[in-house]
């Protein structure tokens, strides 16, 4: 039985007691841009790549029960055929705010991941990968959003969040075939 993905603020705080300076919807983005390129990923794999100041030995029962419900979670998620995978983000009633700046957290995590597999050309990437990052990359960037009307941007939030579920989805699915994982040095750009 796959474990729920736990709740947001729950694995935010876990972070936040840890000392990290990452949030939960970056992390999460991290692990799956792993997960998509390494489908036999190890919990200390994502820890050491993702988290390096962390001892991952300092976990408590409880954090690690929810770090690896995460990963378990995830993993089950990207890899079911009943497109059953979810990002890790605040849920609605946290202004969309908030919430559009940690979908750019999330995509950039996602970035990072697959750069710490070894991804660092995207022209080489199968079918429409190179599009897909391109697209993630933008909404890593933004930097402010003028928000008008609150029932077309809440909309336009939606389907952006789809978007990047079914890219991801897309994304590890093209990779499958291609599992690997290979840390890159520190500050190594994607083109």
């Amino acid at each position: 039985m796959n474990p729920s993905l736990p709740d947001y603020d729950q694995f935010n705080d876990a972070l936040q007691m840890l000392s990290t300076e990452i949030d939960a919807a970056e992390l999460h983005g991290q692990l799956c841009g792993l997960l998509c390129t390494h489908d036999r990923l190890q919990m200390e794999d994502w820890l050491r790549l993702s988290l390096p100041e962390l001892d991952p030995t300092v976990l408590s029962g409880t954090s690690h029960e929810l770090f690896q419900a995460v990963m378990q979670n995830s993993q089950t998620g990207l890899s079911s055929q009943d497109f059953g995978f979810q990002l890790l983000l605040p849920d609605d009633t946290v202004g969309l705010v908030a919430r559009v700046e940690a979908l750019g957290n999330w995509c950039q995590g996602f970035l990072l991941g697959i750069s710490h597999a070894g991804v660092s050309d995207i022209q080489t990437l199968p079918g429409e990968l190179p599009e897909i990052v391109k697209d993630l990359l933008n909404i890593s960037q933004a930097e402010s959003f003028e928000l008008d009307d609150e029932e077309q941007d809440e909309a336009a939030y939606m389907e952006l969040v789809e978007y990047v579920r079914v890219g991801v989805q897309l994304f590890h699915e093209e990779m499958r075939g291609k599992q690997h994982i290979e840390t890159v040095p520190p500050g190594t750009q994607i083109h």
